[in-house]
């Protein structure tokens, strides 16, 4: 049995960080039981030479999205609702749902937007801070953008479930805010708020202490930099932790990507996933629903799709399920692990993903902008594989 070997994986975070790309990073690679690989290294803030900690504090953005979508399915175990079942059903103002091309024509949609587009962005949705269509204007009109939307949860989805979409549902890949519709289903489906139901249903049994949508002011201390990075090299601070939005409770609670945590939590998701759904004796889902997320659910690849070079990188080979995006082909993907990983980014340049026939998982956090400003992702996950 080949010893894991995390030489090239360090010394290529390591460069990131001497070369000045990026200010600091923490890093793990875990198995079922155990940390395999642990790497802290840089600055918290690189102005001030905070040093980069354990325990520092990171905007995971859209790594949410995971947690948001297993939260839904924890409800669908328990017959909240059928992956099929129309939006409308729960939300009436995505009733009628109509489709606008790109030249204006409008038509009804054909088919109804259901639970399965919101969980695998193919209703049609979008959102405005990563997208150029046509839609985008109608939602800046209505003070809808994902996490900087206008308004609380509720509202805010009910105005959303009124504006047209600009595909056919179910028919392209799309990245959106479907999640935040979902974390409005998830209140309906369960009489608590969005965050309490991730709080006391997911964050609690897990240990998850220090995962939440807002940071306490006590630990400001611990609370990353995000930088803007152009040229090879960081440039602007783009959130400066002392003037940070994060150091309230938002209004709009986004399940799109509105939260911020630690190494040590996420890596507890992580843990729980590669457990099949279970961590000390806590079951939060079952087996066979964990695998029915991490499993392709769309027709093709994500590109077949439509995603294109979303986000800088290739789709080709990568499927997408119920939160998470899924390896279907390494072969076509350009990766060198065994098929079925799976896991999602944040857009500050976070990444995770979890390999269930290897029993493994990979976290990756660190705080930049635009995410597609370096290869580190692939870079990363090809120094993990040669590891492993």
């Amino acid at each position: 049995m080949k010893i894991p070997d995390f030489k090239a994986l360090d010394d290529l975070l390591s460069s990131y960080v001497t070369t000045g790309r990026l200010a600091g990073i923490v890093s793990a690679v875990i198995t079922q039981d155990e940390i395999a690989y642990q790497k802290v290294c840089g600055f918290q803030d690189k102005a001030l030479e905070t040093p980069m900690r354990w325990n520092s504090i990171f905007r995971i953005y859209s790594m949410t999205k995971p947690v948001a979508s297993l939260a839904a399915m924890m409800l669908w175990e328990k017959g909240a609702f059928r992956l099929d079942d129309p939006v409308s059903d729960y939300l009436p103002s995505f009733k009628n749902t109509i489709v606008l091309a790109e030249n204006g024509t409008r038509r009804p949609a054909q088919n109804p937007i259901t639970i399965r587009h919101l969980l695998c962005h193919t209703a049609g949705i979008t959102l405005p801070a990563f997208a150029d269509n046509h839609l985008v204007p109608l939602y800046q009109e209505q003070g809808i953008d994902g996490m900087r939307s206008q308004g609380a949860l509720a509202d805010v989805i009910d105005r959303l479930g009124e504006l047209p979409v600009f595909f056919e549902p179910g028919s392209r890949w799309s990245y959106s805010m479907s999640t935040d519709v979902v974390g409005r289903l998830v209140e309906i489906w369960s009489g608590l708020a969005f965050d309490e139901f991730l709080r006391t249903e997911i964050f609690l049994p897990l240990g998850m202490t220090e995962t939440a949508f807002y940071v306490n002011k006590a630990d400001i201390d611990r609370f990353t930099t995000n930088y803007s990075a152009e040229n090879d090299t960081l440039s602007t601070v783009i959130d400066a932790p002392k003037q940070s939005k994060f150091l309230s409770p938002p209004e709009y609670v986004a399940g799109s990507g509105g939260l911020v945590s630690t190494a040590n939590d996420y890596l507890l998701f992580m843990q729980m996933l590669i457990n099949q759904g279970e961590l000390n004796g806590e079951r939060l889902i079952k087996a066979e629903t964990l695998s029915l997320m991490a499993r392709n659910h769309l027709n093709g690849d994500m590109d077949d799709m439509g995603a294109g070079d979303f986000g800088g990188a290739s789709w080709k080979g990568i499927g997408f399920g119920l939160g998470f995006n899924v390896v279907d082909n390494p072969a076509v993907a350009g990766f060198a692990g065994p098929a079925g990983e799976y896991g999602w980014t944040g857009a500050a340049g976070t990444m995770f993903f979890v390999n269930p026939e290897l029993k493994t998982g990979a976290l990756l956090l660190t705080q930049y902008m635009p995410s597609e400003a370096y290869p580190l992702r692939s870079q990363f996950r090809k120094a993990v594989y040669k590891g492993l």
